[in-house]
Parts: structure tokens; sequence; C-alpha cells
């Protein structure tokens, strides 16, 4: 596919989009909102929402092959980060990197 082709479009997976990023988003957030009606979800779930669980589960999947920098250097490119530390807070913010466990060290 086309890198610089829009993943998502109103006809095709992968394609150009002649419009601006309000009206894309947009477009999507009138699509979702049928299906949040439909399952009466509450205002706690949103696109974004979707969007950190899909990127947490991202994340602890690369984790199983590659150090925590590489993960999150690949991520950057996906998520739009600019900097290392924004995106370590983002991560942070959504729980995907908890710290490793330590309590059997109290016993």
């Amino acid at each position: 596919m086309d890198k610089n082709h829009y993943l998502f479009t109103p006809t095709s997976i992968g394609g150009e989009w002649d419009a601006e990023e309000n009206n894309r988003r947009d477009y999507f957030s009138k699509k979702f909102k049928i299906v949040k009606d439909h399952f009466e979800l509450d205002k706690n779930y949103g696109l974004y929402s979707f969007r950190h669980t899909a990127i947490t589960n991202l994340y602890r999947e690369i984790r199983k092959t590659k150090t925590p920098h590489e993960a999150k250097s690949i991520l950057m490119g996906i998520t739009g980060h600019q900097t290392m530390i924004a995106l370590e807070k983002y991560l942070r913010d959504i729980d995907a990197e908890l710290p490793e466990d330590y309590s059997d060290m109290l016993k």
C-alpha cells in the first residue's frame, strides 16, 4: 500500500481521501456513535478508548521480541508522539507498561 494513503476511508482500507482532518475525524465519530448507541455505551467508551486498548495490546506484543526502547521507537511512528518522553507518559497513563512485580522480595 502507499504509505501516504489513509488507512481508513469511507470507501476503502488504504486509499486517498481529500478531506480536512476535522472532517475525517467527524466522519468516523458519527459512524462510531451509531455503534455506541446500539450497545448503550456511556461516555467512557469512545474512539480514543479503543485506540488506547489497541496501542496497549500492540506494545505488549512488540515487547515479546523487542527491548522497551525498540518497542517505543516502533510505537512513536504509529502514535505520532514527537518525543520518547511524551510516548512514555502516554504508555504510563494507559498502563501499557507496568513495573515488574517485586512483591515476592518482601517476604
